[in-house]
């Protein structure tokens, strides 16, 4: 969508329009903030004690205020626009590099920089670097200049005692209960007058100049905060842990799936629609008042709620693997039911602001579980975790039931909102998210067994995960379905790719002492591929055509699920698990090849693409998350350890390599992929999305896996390699990751316009022979090398394209109708 009014630009900063979109840049920020909240969650969990928990909020808080400045800036100007991507980036570092120093926000941890000082500095960072561009924006106008230069009075007025915290002298602020509590209390003093200072100065400068950018930003940070809550009740089992799978997990792997469905649901069915429509109808101050109290303040419970739960689900998940039957502690308890109540009552609030409406079913639902906690206090964990799952799913039967004449009301009055929703829809963003999981497992099976076998086996886990993933975008672009059936579907299908992503470190090695991991595997495989198969004979039923489409499906899917059957009951070769199995192996490489070689088995004329631009963004945003589980697996290879020069210096040096990835693709590549599919027919345009999507953007995922493995292994050690390091893992998979991306994205490239770009092939012949140039240096200065190559190339191409980029950032043109389907939903 276009913005309805002009672009206007301050220098080279161009400023938003009323329509203007959230851009994939500010996505990938978010991205980060799912690392800073998984640290967040972890610290808690390492020693769950209500000490901890209250460190661990506030330090929540503070996570809250630095993006909040970045939701301020992005609806104020373009982020992904002239020079604002650079600044972009560079404040994604600052993020990374505080997500990491996070354990060390109360006391210092010997052997590095000093924690705390760290800390406050990149928030500090955060804080100013966000509120100059406004400054800078509005400096042209005296009356706007003024109302910015008041909001820099809360943020100065609590940066000394910021300072004051973070430089705490050592004997009172190191190692002793008295220095962490001073720091605590410093701390929350500083947020008190920057947040209480801005409350009473009654600061309405901050005006909307995109409601659609701002209500689509708050949807976007809860569900990324949904997504730390599945990455952290998969930790609980162990992130890359062969540990022994049991009823239990499996169990509690789905009652907390269908939990944190039924909570997504509760915010995506009509608050998150009926609270947009009540910003729109507002105007002026009165606009801005409820942007600041609904999202700012209320959303803030909700998230708080979300990493409570995660915590309490975390801490359930631990020990599950060898004991199926065991009692709940008391705060794991208060973690588990707390999280919810608080989320719920977040949820009451924002949507009493908002809409001015008293919703009973999150009433209900915070008075069950009061009512249960107690109850749950005598049950084994996994049942407690049920009753609480229960409760909840009791709120969308209430909806249907005691409460449907007010629930459809609502839904009638919220129609038109919904009605002008287009793109990817927050349920597909929601799968990809419990897909980020099962990547960041993928690494650490690779990280885990550190030689070629290793590789090849994280691979062909990828390679079956992605065509699973492809089935569901097919599924999402040929029908749109949004009823209750749909619904649960995807929570059977991502509570099955939960399953998968724990599963997998044993997937080709079992451990005993429990059920059979590749069983397992393979068993909620085949219900994922089982439900996508359902959805499309729901949907297709009655239409001919489609049903011969649904049998070039089934057909090689059963073939596929025989093989890996087959494969998991290979008895082992040796004794040894983890030796290498040619039987099992062959079978994996035989089902993946029938797999991917089924999309050719499909008819294009009777598959359709009906949008080109959600076909688009269905492939960039599973880039962009695979870049931001990539973000987070090097993130968590230097958490709880103490912050050096050396370890910021590979963050950030990380963080631009992965950024040069962002920008290979996403700067012009994505949006010509998008015009190209929209320009073809239906049989053409299915055939490129086949070939150019399902197929090169593989590669470009495997790509991004390995250098995620590379980054893990060089960040986490690149204190202890200070000389050649010679032709060893990291190394060649962080290199030959960025080769294998770029190369899927030179294959994608060439499939849409059928044209080479020989600045790319020159990149791609230059990493080539600098990677055993960069064996006999060290692993920092490799991965300095290969990020300046990234970088230069960038520029170079940047400056290339310019004319090009220019040219499709112009409005596109709407795409011509397609007939619907007679049986479309």
């Amino acid at each position: 969508m276009t913005d309805k009014g002009p672009k206007v630009a301050a220098g080279r900063i161009q400023l938003v329009g009323e329509s203007s979109a959230v851009s994939r840049l500010e996505l990938f920020l978010d991205l980060i903030f799912v690392f800073a909240f998984i640290t967040v969650t972890a610290m808690a969990a390492a020693d769950l004690t209500v000490v901890n928990l209250l460190h661990a909020g506030l330090l929540l808080v503070l996570i809250w205020t630095c993006w909040i400045s970045y939701a301020w800036l992005g609806n104020a100007v373009r982020v992904d626009r002239g020079v604002m991507p650079v600044v972009m980036f560079g404040l994604a570092a600052v993020v990374l590099v505080m997500g990491a120093d996070l354990p060390e926000a109360y006391a210092d941890k010997p052997g590095g920089l000093p924690g705390p000082l760290v800390l406050v500095v990149c928030y500090l960072v955060i804080r100013v670097g966000t509120l100059l561009v406004l400054t800078t924006v509005a400096w042209s106008d005296p009356a706007e200049r003024r109302g910015h230069l008041r909001l820099w009075l809360p943020l100065l007025a609590g940066a000394p005692v910021l300072l004051a915290a973070a430089l705490l002298p050592q004997p009172l602020g190191e190692g002793s209960e008295s220095g962490e509590w001073a720091r605590f209390g410093l701390l929350l003093m500083a947020l008190l007058i920057d947040h209480g200072g801005a409350m009473a100065m009654r600061l309405t400068r901050w005006s909307i100049s995109s409601v659609k950018h701002w209500t689509e930003r708050f949807h976007l940070i809860i569900l990324v905060a949904f997504g730390e809550v599945i990455i952290s009740a998969g930790m609980g089992q162990g992130v890359g842990t062969a540990t022994p799978v049991s009823w239990g997990v499996v169990g509690g792997a789905v009652l907390s799936m269908l939990l944190v469905g039924v909570l997504w649901w509760t915010y995506f069915d009509i608050a998150r629609f009926g609270a947009e429509d009540a910003l729109e109808r507002a105007s002026g101050p009165a606009r801005a008042l409820l942007a600041r109290d609904a999202y700012t303040f209320l959303h803030l419970p909700m998230i708080a709620g979300l990493i409570l739960l995660s915590l309490g689900l975390k801490h359930t998940f631990n020990g599950l693997a060898f004991e199926s039957v065991q009692h709940e502690s008391g705060l794991g308890l208060f973690a588990l039911y707390g999280g919810v109540a608080l989320y719920l009552v977040g949820l009451i609030a924002f949507e009493r602001r908002a809409m001015g409406l008293l919703g009973r079913g999150p009433i209900t639902g915070v008075v069950l579980v009061l009512v249960l906690a107690p109850v749950a206090a005598h049950l084994p964990v996994v049942f407690g975790l049920g009753l609480l799952a229960a409760a909840v799913v009791s709120l969308v039967l209430l909806d249907r039931t005691v409460f449907r004449v007010r629930h459809r009301a609502l839904h009638g009055a919220i129609e038109p909102v919904t009605e002008r929703f287009s793109g990817v829809t927050p349920k597909e963003l929601f799968l990809d998210l419990v897909y980020v999981f099962a990547f960041i497992q993928v690494t650490e099976l690779m990280t885990a067994v550190p030689n070629a076998r290793g590789l090849f086996e994280g691979v062909v886990v990828l390679a079956l995960l992605w065509w699973s993933w492809s089935c569901y975008a097919w599924l999402g672009s040929a029908f749109r379905a949004e009823n209750a059936v749909a619904r649960m579907m995807l929570l059977g299908a991502a509570a099955s790719i939960l399953v998968i992503a724990i599963t997998v470190p044993v997937v080709f090695a079992d451990v005993p002492g429990g059920l059979s991991g590749p069983v397992v595997f393979v068993t909620a495989y085949g219900v994922l591929r089982a439900l996508n198969l359902g959805a499309f004979w729901m949907i297709t039923r009655h239409d001919r055509v489609f049903r011969g489409q649904l049998v070039r499906l089934a057909v090689p899917a059963a073939v596929v699920l025989a093989l890996l059957y087959a494969a998991a009951a290979v008895p082992p070769a040796s004794a040894d698990p983890e030796a290498f199995q040619p039987v099992r192996t062959t079978l994996w490489v035989v089902a993946i090849v029938i797999d991917f070689g089924s999309g050719y088995l499909l008819n294009a004329r009777h598959w359709l693409v009906r949008s080109a631009e959600h076909w688009a963004d269905r492939f960039g945003l599973i880039i962009l998350v695979a870049l931001g589980g990539a973000i987070v697996s090097t993130g968590l290879s230097v958490t709880n350890r103490a912050v050096s020069t050396m370890m910021i210096l590979a963050t950030v040096l990380g963080l631009v390599l992965i950024a040069a990835l962002w920008w290979a693709y996403f700067d012009v590549d994505a949006t010509m992929g998008q015009r190209r599919v929209q320009s073809l027919s239906d049989g053409q345009r299915s055939r490129l999305a086949l070939e150019a999507y399902t197929y090169a953007h593989l590669v470009m995922i495997t790509g991004i896996v390995l250098v995620a493995l590379g980054l893990r292994k060089t960040v986490a050690e690149v204190e202890r390699f200070h000389g050649p390091v010679g032709w060893d893992m990291p190394l060649l998979t962080l290199y030959g990751g960025v080769i294998l991306f770029l190369l899927g994205d030179k294959l994608f490239w060439w499939r849409i316009t059928q044209r080479l770009r020989p600045l790319r092939v020159v990149a791609i012949l230059t990493l080539i022979a600098l990677t055993p140039v960069c064996t006999r240096v060290s692993r920092l200065a490799g991965l300095a090398v290969l990020a300046a190559t990234l970088t230069a190339f960038a520029l170079a191409e940047a400056i290339s394209t310019r004319q090009v980029r220019r040219a499709i950032r112009e409005p596109l043109v709407p795409e011509s109708a397609t007939p619907p389907h007679p049986r479309r939903h």
